[in-house]
């Protein structure tokens, strides 16, 4: 007795792609649903800073502490408090020469985050990575967007995960 032949290949490999299609879909949503931008600001006036160093300051391996109250981009309320340290890794050679390697602690209400990466010496744009952090931040990764100026520091950071 000869058996039938079905052709179940091509029926078989459209179902495949469909699920594989909806399956891809819902990872890239998911990844879109994680991805948060937090838009903060280090008003100067708030800060209080303590400088360690010998000498006329500036020079390799003197430290810069701060801390002081972040607020929302409006300074219109306390959301948190920023924590800083910094090492010179450039000597300082005029008023906007230089360069720190920071660590900053972001204490929001959710949790802490962590940031890190250098910071040229003066009113500027640069970009820090998110180390980590806890309580609604827990393994917190991503980037930050600093941009120092004569009014604070504004911070853009955009957490993937």
């Amino acid at each position: 007795m000869e058996r039938a032949r079905t052709r179940t290949g091509p029926v078989a490999t459209v179902a495949a792609m469909l699920l594989l299609t909806v399956g891809l879909g819902w990872l890239l949503a998911a990844r879109a649903e994680a991805q948060q931008e937090i838009h903060i600001l280090w008003p100067a006036s708030s800060i209080t800073t303590r400088f360690t160093g010998f000498g006329d300051g500036g020079n390799l391996g003197d430290r810069l502490t701060s801390r002081g109250p972040l607020t929302d981009v409006g300074q219109s309320e306390q959301i948190g408090t920023a924590y800083q340290e910094c090492v010179v890794m450039r000597k300082f050679s005029g008023p906007t020469t230089g360069l720190w390697r920071c660590s900053y602690v972001l204490d929001l209400a959710p949790g802490l985050i962590v940031v890190e990466g250098m910071d040229p010496r003066g009113p500027g744009v640069y970009r820090l990575a998110v180390l980590g952090g806890s309580g609604g931040y827990a393994g917190a990764t991503g980037d930050a967007t600093f941009t120092d100026g004569v009014d604070g520091t504004d911070m853009v950071i955009h957490l993937t995960s």
